[in-house]
């Protein structure tokens, strides 16, 4: 595995996405990603990607379960679930130079929607919570990217902070999970790519540990500015052009 191009890089972009997440509360995919796919197909990237984040942050997913907003979530779940293997399956006929340009481009506008404050601002009914699962569907099998759209819906809702965060958590966490399945089913995860998101596992939870220990909520603004910095690095650097 160590013989795996760029794999110190690949390692070091886990690492960098926990720190980001640990204190920002989001940024991994959008971090790891447009780093990993200089080195890996689409399909290795997502997939590295998903069971990196399964195994690193199931430890807080009980707490979470307790807090979250079960049928909002069921239905942003079951929208994603249906959507995501058609995604996929669109990317599996994508080249890996467009994937890349889609996932740091794509980073880069959800980076712009997030800074400036752009929000949803209509009501948060059924239909749009299924809607938006779904749409995270989209952008999550296309680029491995699921989290932003339910992240500008939320933030439009009366929830209480805890249960934003528990249904961002756990959506983001059934996505890995329905990635996870689709590649076992369609026969392409290989012991290659369950090796490296193992690997990877372990300093993406070592990021999200110190991001989370040294965060202080008196400096949450100089904590989200520094993830843009690094997400707009990491996007700029995935594209393509400097090959």
């Amino acid at each position: 595995m160590l013989l795996q191009d760029g794999i110190f890089l690949i390692i070091a972009a886990a690492l960098l996405a926990g720190i980001v997440r640990g204190f920002s509360g989001f940024g991994t995919a959008m971090v790891f990603l447009p780093i990993a796919s200089q080195y890996l197909t689409p399909f290795e990237a997502i997939a590295s990607l998903a069971i990196m984040e399964f195994l690193g942050t199931f430890a807080v997913m009980r707490k979470s379960w307790g807090d979250a907003q079960k049928i909002d979530l069921a239905r942003l779940v079951l929208g994603m679930f249906i959507v995501t293997p058609f995604a996929l399956l669109i990317l599996a006929q994508a080249s890996s130079d467009i994937y890349r340009y889609s996932v740091s481009l794509l980073s880069l506008f959800l980076l712009i929607l997030i800074s400036t404050g752009i929000r949803y601002k209509g009501n948060l009914n059924p239909l749009i919570i299924f809607s938006v699962g779904g749409l995270g569907g989209l952008t999550g099998g296309l680029t491995g990217i699921p989290g932003p759209p339910v992240i500008l819906l939320y933030v439009a809702s009366s929830h209480p902070i805890s249960v934003i965060r528990a249904n961002n958590l756990l959506f983001l966490y059934f996505f890995d999970v329905c990635v996870v399945m689709f590649f076992l089913l369609s026969g392409v995860l290989t012991l290659k790519l369950l090796l490296l998101g193992s690997i990877l596992a372990i300093p993406n939870f070592l990021g999200n540990f110190l991001g989370a220990k040294f965060f202080d909520p008196n400096k949450t603004n100089q904590y989200r500015l520094f993830a843009y910095i690094i997400i707009a690095i990491a996007a700029i650097s995935g594209l393509p052009i400097w090959d």
